[in-house]
């Protein structure tokens, strides 16, 4: 049935959501994560069914109920690509795993054969067919030790250095775990090779169900998953313009025009929250948020983008259209940002007292009645040039809805609506229409529309200012009007607003354009196979085995695995040594690959790895001592181990975060196990069902929630290490079932020992958080801040290289890999991607802070969070530089040129051209002054003294002293003054931050005082006492 639509004179009511609806919005359910929940929940729930054939118990034996274990633990409800992956390196490393416990176990067999000499009847059956377990021998077992701990060590190594493999390196850790505690009971090496062979047909059968589920059941592919992404992403584009609109509508209607009493309290703002507004403002915050929301949909597109392109399919669109769209994507989001950049314009301007607090000298000899008359004449014109503009904008926005709309509908990522049959004029009128050909004509002419319309009220609002020339009166100057100064920065701001309204238009219609064009060329009429090129399959082999971390989706993975190390090296840009010189003969140059040893051995990844060793060997040495080898395999002590490795972190704020869900996780999961087991009356079909369903329930938490995938996948492993135990008793009997050495409990006990188990292995993972020396999560913020100070340096001197080699048209061929341009993006579009993980990073350190127990004085919460919000600031406003400078040349002319124009868009960015040298003499002090922050930060050391923030750029002054004609408003109407607008309150802000990011930076680390207090004075001035003596280096 089809609901009726609301009618706008409240005729008729829109029906209100069902109940169920309702619940499902509010969890975040629809069709796609359902069908992924069951996908998610079938490889386990066969993998416990087929145990159920008797000729599959007879073959598994006692270790058949880790084939769903391993079928969870391959994660098959991942896209098809990042799956395959995966699964390709976890082979490999249980490959290894299996060779390296073979090289172990023969050194065990070798040592115990040189130390003893047992009877074959003293051996007892072992934990699979033909692997016999022999007496405690201690030579063996020491051996064994020795090679676990080199396992473990090299295992949790690897899983710092490459977090995108970390459940890869558990699945190795869960193989040598099990291999390492009945390694030293073997004589025999064919009962090695037994185990070690009946434990990879286990893992391999529990992969190739997960293979098989993956392919084959709801195929999901990363093409899939970007073509979502993309969708929602569009959609989301339309919200931000509703919500912008709102958000233009609400400038008028705020308090810009604040009291004395507001001016003296914006000096005390300056330290306020900069998260908090004075008064509430609703549409501000609906476009922060609506921007942020696409911002986030961007990044997951981009971080999924290259697993699209490395992927075989039978669909339409290639790799590089793939890519393209992404691109164009990223080109609509670009003026978005810069939209919601002025929220933080206008917040900064509110504290400050708004309008009346920029006043120039000329404004000082107005007498109080002259300056209120103009104040409350300014204040009617602020809200007419609003309510002029509201139409135009209005308008083009309803055509850049049509405009995504249409995108979707070309590209088949939304069905188009079904059209009904009309008369011949709305017919013709529908001609143009989404989803029809003329409509980027269309949307073209609606771009054209309102630059004509936007000039009337800028130059009835200009003329009202004494603004423009043509209305000059006495030979006075523009700038000597009363309240120029106010008026310019109010012309600016509405310029910035418009600026950022028509290049999202113009993205669009690119985005339209090239809809078009698949269309046009045949790509969308049908499907094709798709298959990646060699030079992708060869970059994807090179990334399977290199550092992930330029790409966005690094942090998410990282944070499973420890703390997200990001490398600076492509900020260094130099590795200089100042303890080596650069090997210059023979013997130094082939001694320089051996220090690389020493460095790997003495990383923080290697000292992690041996963290997990220490405390892992903690639980394993009773394997390995005589008189509680049998405890140990009796009551299944090597799964306490597994969790140590498995709860280790590299910082103890995010090691007591995971150590405590995970205990967390397995007290739920005992709890699903016994409702799995007693609810049916331990009838085994009804006991597969309900364990089915738990599979299904616990893949709604793990899809949610994607960035904590660790612990429902502990749940769920942990239920089948419980329930999939009993019904292998059931089905094979209780003397198989001990005959590994294991003594049987049935479930109601077996529940609790797994989690006494798993609180052993937290326990001994706490401890060893802490001894014997600790990284916290502060620690670890403030070392990433200098990082990212680092990082934004070296991204801030990029971007105005970039702008140097734009504005001269040197950048070269855009497609040469060896062009300037080309070089330079590469590295800023890697810099920027860093500098997103460490600010990701950043806010989970300091949210897994509050985990960490305090000693001593409080947290300076307060300053690391201004710092991160000045970071981030200048990053959003650099970018913006960037994004406006290269937008700066494709913008169009003005459509209408006055007959007495003497000016073209030419002149004005030949002009603009002349100002490169002074922009690169500001880029070297700002990147100098953040170089010096970030090495405070890093090292903790007191800032130099008397270090100041150099003085915003104020181009237009420049522009004045190229031309004093230049910044007429006569060439207001052209958009490359808008374009120079954005520049200038761009600039401006990023001044603001750095000024606010160096105060706060003092305040943190100090700043050194090169003097000593000797007559109560803090200080030592000039025209101090002769008494006051530098004599040694005072610290604040």
């Amino acid at each position: 049935m089809t609901e009726l639509p609301a009618d706008d004179h409240g005729g008729l009511e829109s029906k209100a959501p069902s109940a169920w609806k309702r619940m499902a919005a509010k969890l975040g359910l629809n069709l796609p994560m359902v069908l992924l929940m069951c996908k998610g929940a079938i490889a386990p729930t066969i993998g416990i069914a087929i145990y159920q054939n008797s000729s599959v118990a007879a073959h598994y034996s006692t270790i058949g109920y880790l084939i769903p274990i391993m079928s969870i633990l391959t994660v098959p409800i991942m896209p098809r690509a990042r799956f395959l992956q995966n699964l390709i390196i976890t082979s490999l490393l249980v490959c290894l795993a299996a060779a390296l416990s073979l090289l172990a176990m023969w050194v065990g067999v070798k040592a115990r054969e040189n130390t003893t000499h047992a009877a074959e009847s003293s051996k007892s059956t072992g934990p699979v067919p033909g692997a016999l377990i022999s007496p405690y021998n201690a030579a063996a077992s020491v051996n064994m030790a020795v090679w676990f701990f080199f396992m473990v060590w090299l295992a949790n190594t690897f899983r710092a250095y490459r977090p995108q493999y970390f459940l890869p390196s558990i699945l190795f850790g869960i193989f040598i775990n099990v291999t390492g505690s009945y390694g030293p009971l073997f004589s025999l090496m064919v009962e090695c090779e037994a185990l070690v062979s009946r434990l990879l047909e286990t893992f391999f059968s529990g992969f190739a169900i997960s293979f098989a589920v993956n392919l084959f059941i709801v195929p999901f592919t990363s093409r899939n998953l970007v073509s979502m992404f993309v969708t929602h992403e569009i959609q989301g584009f339309k919200a931000v313009f509703q919500a912008h609109t709102q958000y233009m509508l609400s400038l008028p209607s705020r308090d810009w025009y604040g009291s004395k009493q507001g001016s003296v309290e914006s000096e005390a703002s300056k330290d306020d929250d900069p998260f908090t507004r004075p008064t509430q403002w609703p549409e501000a915050d609906a476009l922060k948020k609506a921007a942020t929301m696409v911002t986030e949909l961007q990044v997951k597109m981009i971080a999924e983008l290259r697993y699209a392109k490395r992927e075989a399919d039978w669909s339409k669109l290639s790799p590089d259209d793939y890519g393209t769209l992404v691109r164009l994507c990223k080109n609509i989001l670009l003026p978005i940002l810069g939209m919601e950049s002025l929220t933080e314009v206008t917040d900064r301007l509110e504290k400050r007292g708004g309008w009346s607090s920029i006043r120039s000298p000329n404004d000082n000899a107005l007498s109080e009645k002259e300056f209120g008359t103009l104040e409350a004449k300014e204040k009617e014109q602020w809200h007419v040039i609003f309510e002029q503009l509201h139409e135009p904008i209005l308008e083009l926005q309803k055509t850049m809805a049509e405009g995504l709309d249409h995108s979707l509908y070309q590209l088949e990522l939304v069905k188009k609506p079904k059209v009904a049959v009309r008369g011949d004029v709305e017919a013709s009128a529908e001609d143009n229409g989404p989803g029809r050909k003329g409509f980027a004509k269309r949307l073209e002419t609606g771009i054209e529309q309102f630059l004509k319309q936007r000039e009337g009220p800028l130059r009835e609002w200009c003329a009202e200012k004494g603004m423009d020339h043509s209305t000059e009166r006495d030979s006075m100057k523009p700038n000597h009007y009363p309240l120029h100064q106010r008026h310019q920065s109010q012309l600016y701001l509405i310029l910035d607003l418009e600026y950022s309204f028509l290049m999202a238009a113009r993205a669009i219609l690119d985005l339209v354009k090239f809809a078009d064009s698949k269309v046009e060329d045949g790509t969308m009429a049908q499907n094709r196979l798709i298959l990646p090129s060699w030079r992708r399959i060869k970059k994807w082999i090179i990334a399977s085995y290199t550092r992930e971390d330029s790409n966005l989706d690094y942090h998410s993975y990282s944070t499973r695995s420890g703390t997200p190390t990001v490398y600076l090296h492509d900020a260094l840009q130099s590795d200089q040594d100042p303890e080596h010189l650069p090997p210059v003969t023979l013997w130094e140059r082939s001694t320089e690959k051996l220090r690389g040893i020493t460095h790997f051995i003495s990383s923080a990844e290697s000292a992690f790895g041996f963290r997990v060793a220490a405390a892992t060997m903690c639980i394993m040495i009773v394997v390995y001592l005589r008189n509680s080898q049998q405890f140990f395999i009796e009551q299944r002590l090597v799964w306490g181990s597994i969790m140590v490795a498995i709860s280790m972190t590299q910082t103890a704020g995010s090691g007591i975060y995971g150590q405590f869900v995970r205990f967390g996780g397995t007290a739920l999961a005992m709890v699903a196990s016994y409702i799995d087991w007693y609810i049916v009356n331990q009838h085994t079909a009804g006991i597969i069902v309900f364990l089915g369903i738990t599979m299904f329930l616990y893949h709604y938490p793990m899809i949610r929630w994607q960035d904590e995938p660790v612990v429902p996948m502990i749940g769920m492993v942990t239920v089948v290490l419980i329930v999939g135990y009993e019904l292998q008793v059931k089905q094979i009997g209780v003397a198989l079932s001990t005959s590994n050495g294991q003594v049987f409990h049935p479930l109601y006990e077996l529940a609790p020992y797994r989690l006494a188990a798993v609180l052993g292995g937290v326990g001994v993972a706490f401890f060893f958080t802490y001894f014997p020396s600790t990284i916290t999560s502060r620690n670890q913020l403030r070392t990433d801040l200098g990082s990212s100070i680092y990082l934004l340096s070296n991204y801030y001197s990029c971007v105005y290289q970039t702008v140097s080699l734009r504005i001269r048209s040197a950048e070269g061929d855009p497609d040469d890999k060896q062009s300037p341009g080309r070089k330079l993006e590469k590295a800023r579009t890697r810099l920027f991607a860093k500098e997103l993980i460490l600010l990701q990073s950043m806010k989970h350190h300091t949210a897994f802070a509050a985990w960490e127990p305090s000693f001593g004085g409080r947290f300076p919460r307060t300053s690391y969070d201004k710092l991160i919000n000045h970071t981030q600031n200048i990053i959003h406003f650099t970018t913006m530089i960037s994004y406006v400078t290269e937008t700066f040349s494709s913008l169009p002319s003005r459509t209408t040129q006055p007959q007495n124009s003497t000016s073209s868009s030419e002149e004005w960015l030949h002009d603009f051209k002349l100002l490169v040298s002074t922009l690169r003499l500001t880029s070297q002090n700002v990147t100098s002054l953040l170089s010096i922050i970030a090495a405070a930060i890093s090292s903790g050391k007191p800032l130099p003294p008397y270090l100041k923030a150099p003085e915003p750029v104020h181009i237009g002054q420049m522009l004045i002293g190229l031309d004093p004609d230049i910044l007429s408003t006569r060439h207001v109407f052209e958009p490359a003054y808008a374009a120079f607008a954005v520049m200038q309150v761009a600039i401006t802000m990023l001044g603001d931050d750095l000024v606010g990011m160096l105060d706060e930076a003092k305040k943190l680390v100090g700043e050194v005082n090169y003097g000593v207090d000797v007559l109560g004075i803090q200080s030592l001035e000039p025209s101090a006492d002769s008494s006051q003596v530098k004599v040694g280096v005072k610290q604040d």
